[in-house]
């Protein structure tokens, strides 16, 4: 990806031969798939363009994981001579290089946490959140994966599942309830308990996907996100409803959450899931 923007839905737009050559349907194509990064994601309803739409999130969190994971960083030692650093140090000495600069690959800067709301209030955005959730998981044995709606089931394992077919059954049988109500500070409460020392510290990002509509009373939420905090990992919390126009936080669980928040952004677009990359860059 490049600034935020998923390689995989936009091709480079300095090679006309490769853009022609795009499935043989070429801009058309490349226009395609650039609009649908901006439709909300309630509009997938056809099964066509789910799967579609379900494809390119699974590549964009695919390219999110391959991008940390080569980024490299300035470094005394290291395998590799930062040119441009050298060059802009060439200015000073009349083009003579008598410093070499060097780049080393960093260890991965985050441990991705996700938590994904699939209550009935987020049945529109799920399936395609839950794609994306696998895009993270399968290209990074360290990022773990839960469902949640009146309770809490991990799905890391499930997700890195090639059998496909007993992936599905799998995830049916620990889905129950997929699309009821839900409890968002119940949950929580849940995931500090039982997986929070194992999985969570200063070097961690919980992702939270949900509309923030808590039937917990507001109180355990924000007391169960300050635990969680106390960890010293940083909460990044994506929210569908927060892309609609004149969206404001006002739900009670939404408002209790927000004290204890890193990054509050929008995700009912591709674009937007794609964005979640910039963000994760500077946590």
């Amino acid at each position: 990806m490049d600034s935020g923007q998923g390689r995989a839905d936009q091709p480079d737009a300095t090679n006309a031969d490769d853009e022609v050559n795009l499935d043989g349907d070429g801009k058309l194509i490349a226009s395609r798939m650039r609009n649908l990064g901006k439709i909300d994601l309630r509009e997938f309803m056809t099964p066509e363009a789910l799967s579609e739409a379900e494809v390119i999130a699974r590549r964009i969190a695919s390219a999110m994981s391959d991008r940390r994971s080569r980024r490299r960083l300035a470094a005394r030692r290291g395998a590799m001579l930062d040119l441009r650093r050298i060059m802009r140090g060439c200015i000073n000495s009349g083009g003579e290089p008598f410093a070499l600069f060097k780049r080393q690959r960093p260890p991965r800067p985050v441990r991705i946490v996700t938590l994904l709301d699939v209550s009935g209030s987020m049945l529109v955005y799920s399936r395609i959140f839950l794609a994306f959730v696998k895009g993270l998981v399968s290209h990074d044995s360290k990022t773990d994966a839960y469902l949640f709606h009146t309770s809490l089931v991990r799905i890391s394992d499930v997700l890195r599942d090639r059998d496909a077919l007993r992936a599905v059954n799998a995830l049916t049988i620990k889905a129950q309830g997929y699309g009821g109500g839900t409890r968002i500070g119940y949950n929580i409460a849940q995931f500090n308990r039982q997986y929070a020392s194992r999985t969570v510290n200063g070097r961690s990002v919980v992702i939270i996907l949900s509309d923030g509509y808590d039937t917990d009373p507001p109180d355990i939420l924000s007391s169960e996100l300050a635990r969680l905090k106390k960890r010293g990992c940083k909460i990044v919390w994506l929210n569908p409803l927060l892309g609609w126009k004149d969206y404001a936080p006002v739900a009670q669980g939404m408002s209790a959450a927000m004290p204890y928040l890193d990054v509050f952004k929008p995700a009912n677009t591709l674009d937007s899931l794609a964005a979640l990359e910039s963000h994760l860059m500077h946590l």
